[in-house]
Order: structure tokens, then sequence, then C-alpha cells
């Protein structure tokens, strides 16, 4: 019997592709509780399915797997495919939303015209296979259609948000040494516009690589870059049609950079076919998005939701785009949205939930979402309380979806399943085909509610080709299977639930280590989660007396509760919850907390604060001016 609160369970009609899929491979397992173990024992019967249900365009070979260990992955050897063909032939509609501007929607045709006419240019100016381009744009039509014209091409794209800093642009695109860079000239952020022709020169100043520049909205004629310069407008229309060229299945699509802990970023170089497969399954089997639905994740271009929210037109669903600020005019603008643009899935990350119920504002005083089937959560674990909240805002009748994965895999490990009731607090279990456990330090399955590592045992379609520039595969071999050879290391705290799914308790490089006692930052946040006085909170150790000492930050409501009351409610409710041992030594109450531009806390520059170390990728926060003040407050 769980004490888990039950807040979604299947209803009894409808059609779910994973419904679908179960039946039609009903020959080779015993039915949804043994579907995984067939999908991760079997993996050549699993992926060849997979291939043939969702209607994959490509030659699809003799072979599904070629036998291997990790970090080795071989799938499809013989397959080939054109990623554009697939999202382009397939792609019902493209629905893009600029902030309080306007919103376009766009046919098939229309798509494949702008791609097609991206794809002229290219080769006008000696883009070939294997060319690295590069974008810094808005969610938005322009960076689909570059990112479509680059798959076309056989060019491998990156891309980066326009809010990022030159430093931290410069950092990832001068490894690959593009050829060519589209960028928008200003961009729009809680109704106010930003100027980035300052940022666009500087990054064409540092990649001298750079032959082609390609501008998106106003620009001033006096300015020159030195480089060949079309504006996106001014694109020259092209009558030849998109050659949709097979590649292997193998063929680079993308780089995703992901800033790590130490060292510059690490460019992450994923597989043309294993994002078609892999994203087919998360997206189809798991998220239930089916053709005639309507999308929406809201991301930036500089998270990986961007790659796999690319990946929807493979679906037939229609994509809807969103750019802007995700909090204006006020908190509840996606919901506005999903109303207004008749959603079937809307994908917001765990913090924005957090930060509408602390609000006044709740999605329910927007009436009825007769079309939302799933809200999909991801980016920080999604706490209990929040959980039953929007479960409870949206009657009971959305699947609240929260999934865990990262830039390494452009996926999940552990995500939702519409046929699986939904429990507040947790996940609904592994991905298909992704045989991943919750490993002791002495590499032994932990049992339910027993803390370890999240590994992943055995190959799939989306293990990376490699880091980019990491010519022998050492960084990537340490960065991911030092701990356990042939066993990936996803650097994530996790334990199972007597329910079968998974909790992610956070970073394990960010555990914390007093007197020998290993603690998760996760468990003490879940204790203080839906603390009446407390709205954020961030745990970290700091040196102290020979030993470590733990320290919280927290960014406290304004419900009139003095300093000293506040932090011996919190002590309290921490060692209620936990355990003494997890009782910090020394509270602080701080504006706001480090973030990335992901909206995930930053307990690595803190710790690097605490223990007197040079802060590790400071590029990648949104907000490193509260560091000045952490520091402070820690005596440096």
């Amino acid at each position: 019997m769980t004490n888990a609160p039950l807040i979604w369970s299947p209803p009894e009609s409808g059609t779910p592709l994973l419904k679908a899929f179960l039946e039609k491979t009903a020959q080779f397992h015993n039915g949804l509780d043994d579907l995984h173990r067939w999908s991760v024992e079997s993996p050549d019967q699993f992926w060849s399915q997979v291939w043939d249900f969702s209607h994959v365009i490509g030659e699809k070979g003799t072979r599904a797997v070629v036998p291997s260990t990790l970090p080795a992955s071989g799938f499809f050897p013989d397959a080939t495919l054109s990623l554009a063909k697939n999202l382009l032939t397939k792609m019902s509609g493209v629905t893009a939303i600029e902030e309080l501007k306007s919103t376009r929607s766009y046919s098939r045709e229309e798509l494949m015209q702008y791609v097609g006419n991206l794809v002229a240019l290219f080769t006008k100016h000696g883009i070939y296979e294997g060319d690295r381009i590069v974008s810094i744009l808005p969610v938005g039509i322009e960076v689909l259609t570059f990112a479509l014209a680059g798959f076309e091409s056989g060019a491998v794209i990156a891309s980066a948000s326009p809010e990022f800093g030159d430093a931290a642009i410069i950092s990832r695109f001068s490894q690959l040494q593009p050829k060519v860079l589209i960028a928008t000239t200003s961009y729009t952020w809680q109704g106010k516009d930003f100027d980035k022709n300052e940022l666009i020169q500087a990054v064409v100043t540092a990649l001298p690589s750079i032959e082609l520049l390609i501008l998106v909205g106003d620009t001033d004629d006096k300015q020159s870059y030195k480089v060949s310069t079309v504006k996106w407008l001014e694109i020259e229309e092209s009558t030849k049609p998109l050659a949709f060229k097979h590649r292997p299945f193998d063929f680079p699509a993308y780089v995703l950079f992901t800033s790590g802990t130490t060292g510059a970023p690490k460019g992450l170089i994923h597989k043309s076919g294993g994002v078609l497969l892999k994203h087919h399954v998360e997206q189809g089997l798991h998220c239930d998005i089916r053709p005639g639905d309507r999308v929406m994740f809201y991301t930036t271009t500089g998270w990986m939701m961007w790659n796999w929210e690319i990946s929807v037109l493979a679906s037939g669903a229609s994509l809807v785009l969103f750019d802007g600020s995700p909090s204006h005019p006020d908190v509840l603008a996606l919901f506005r949205v999903a109303q207004k643009e008749k959603l079937t899935h809307l994908g917001v990350s765990a913090r924005l939930l957090d930060v509408i119920k602390e609000s006044n504002l709740t999605p329910a005083s927007l009436g009825s979402f007769p079309d939302l089937r799933s809200i999909m959560v991801t980016g920080s674990p999604l706490s209990v309380s929040t959980a039953e909240w929007i479960a409870k805002e949206m009657g009971g009748n959305v699947l609240i979806a929260p999934f865990s994965g990262g830039t390494d895999l452009v996926g999940c490990f552990v995500g939702p399943n519409p046929l699986r009731p939904m429990y507040a607090g947790q996940m609904q279990g592994p991905i298909l085909g992704n045989d991943i456990d919750v490993w002791s330090d002495e590499g032994k399955s932990c049992a339910p509610g027993v803390m370890g590592e999240l590994v992943c045992k055995e190959p799939f379609p989306t293990v990376p080709l490699g880091i980019w520039g990491d010519k022998n595969g050492e960084r990537f071999k340490a960065t991911y299977f030092d701990t356990w050879p042939g066993i990936w290391r996803h650097g994530d705290l996790a334990s199972w639930t007597e329910e079968g799914g998974v909790i992610i308790h956070g970073r394990s490089d960010a555990t914390l280590n007093v007197g020998g006692v290993r603690i998760g930052t996760g468990e003490i946040y879940s204790a203080l989660d839906d603390f009446p006085g407390v709205s954020a909170c961030l745990a970290f150790t700091q040196p102290w007396q020979a030993d470590e000492r733990i320290v919280l930050l927290a960014v406290r409501n304004n419900d009139g509760t003095n300093d000293t009351e506040l932090v011996n409610s919190i002590k309290a409710k921490i060692r209620l919850k936990c355990s003494p041992r997890h009782v910090p030594s020394q509270i602080y109450f701080v504006s706001d907390l480090p973030r990335t531009f992901n909206g995930k806390l930053s307990e690595i520059a803190v710790s690097d604060l605490a223990h007197g170390r040079e802060v590790r990728n400071l590029g990648s926060l949104a907000n490193p001016e509260v560091l000045t003040e952490i520091s402070r407050l820690l005596g440096n």
C-alpha cells in the first residue's frame, strides 16, 4: 500500500499510442508490466518495432542493434535516412508567437520553401556536409528554419540563446570553427527590447572562421562586420526542390553544450537517427503526442528542450513556438497561450509552476482547458505539493508528466506513462529502451526508498558520438564512465519508489558530505517544500573546523516573521522531516539564488565560492550578480 498522493489515473476511454504499441508488439512480451523488460533485454526487436510503428522514412537495413558495451553504441548500422524529410514531410503546421507582438501560422509548404531558400544560400556560399553552422536566435520560425536547413545540407548545427553573454557564446562556438552565423539584432523580454549588435560584433570578431553572417531583425546599414552579410528578409527565393539526401543513421545532426563542472563547456555530438528514434519513443509512446495534437514546450534555444521540441514535427502534431518571458504580463502567460491555441500538450519548467503556486494567480481562474491532456515538466524535480496543486488546478483530468534526462542524451531516462497512475513527487518510471537503475557506491541495486546514483547499464540510440575535440574519447569516458566501466553514471541522485516510479533528488556532484555522512540536497529542499516562510533555498557545505558544515541560503517570503523565528522554524522542519544531521549549521537570507539560463539552481557556483575556488562556468548563469551578495555573507 502506498502513501504517495494519487493525482491522476488513466481514463477508461482514449487510445494512447502506447496502448496501440503494446498491442502491436504483444508477441514479444507479457503485457504492460513486462514491456520495459523486453525493451532493454531485446533491444534489436524493440527498436526495430519502434522504427516500424513510428513510420520512419528511410532504409532500415537488416540490423537494428550491433551488440556493444558502453560507451560504444551501435544502432541500425545499415540504415540511411533524411532527418529533414522525416520532420518536414510529416509535420502538420507551425504557429510562432512573439511576446505581446504577433502570432502567425505556417503551413508545411511555406516552411519547406523557407528551408529551400536557406539551403540555396548555403550552397551559394560553399557550405557543405560536415561544416558547422551556428545561431544566436530566440525561439521562432527563423531558428527552426535554420535547423532544418542544416539537417538538409548535412551541416552540423549548434544554437545559443540571445540572452547569453558574448564570453559564454564564444567559449562554445569557438570550439566548432563555424562557417555560418545567423543572429538576431534584438530580442524582447518582459516587454523590453534588447539590442544585440554589440554581441554580434564581438562574436564575429572572435570567430574568424565565419564566412557568412545572416541578420534577423532591424539592421544598421552603417554597421560593418567584415564578412559576407545577408539580411533574413532579403534571402532570395529558390525554385529548387529539397533533395532530402539520405545519410547514415549516425550522421551528426547537432552539437549541444553542457557546462559541467570543469573546463570549457562540453560539446556533445548527437546523431540524426538516434534523436529521431529516441524522441519518437519519448514523445509518442510516453507523452502520447499524436497526429493532430498541438504541442508547445516553453524553452530557449540554449536549452536541450529546443532540440527535443523540433522533433515534434515528426509526430504529425502542430508545433507552437513561443518567444518571450513566461511571466509577462504575469505568471499565467503560458496558460493563456494554452487556452487560446487549444494546446493538447504544454511543457514548462518545475520552477515556473513553483512561482505560479507562490503567486496569488491560479490557472483555474482562467477557466477550463478542454483540449489539454498533459502538462510536461522538466528542468528540476517537481515537488509533491506543486504536483498536487497543479493537478487540482486542472481538475484531475490532465496528466502531470515530469521527466528527467539531460543534454547528454538529448532526452530522458525517466518520465511519464499514459497507461499508469501518476503519484505526486515522483516520475512514473523508466523510459522504454533505457536500462536504468539506482546504484549504491558499491555498484549494487538500491531498494525502493534508498538513494543512490542513477545509472544506465546498456547502450541507447542517443549515446553521443563523443565530445567535440575529444579525439581519443578520454574526456567523454572520464565524464560518464570513470566510476563503473561500461556503465553510464548520469550524475543524478535518485531512488526507486514502491509504486515503481523514480524520484530525482538532485545532482550527485552537489552531494553534501559532513562527517562522512552523505546527504542529498534534494532531501533538504523536499523538507521545506511548501514551507510558508521560504520561497526558494539552496544548500551547500563550507569548510569548518577541519570538517564541513551545512549552510542554507533561503529567499524568504514577506510573511512578517522575524529572522530568528524563521531560522528556528526552518531547522525544526528539517530535523522533523529529515534528521538532525540534515539541519544546517548556518542559514542566510538572500534576495535571490544563482540559476542557469534553464532555471536550474547552480549549487556548484555557490560551493565554489564557499571553498574559495574560482567559480566555474560563470557564463552559464542567468544572474551572476547574486554571487556578490552571497560571497559577502560567506565572508569572502
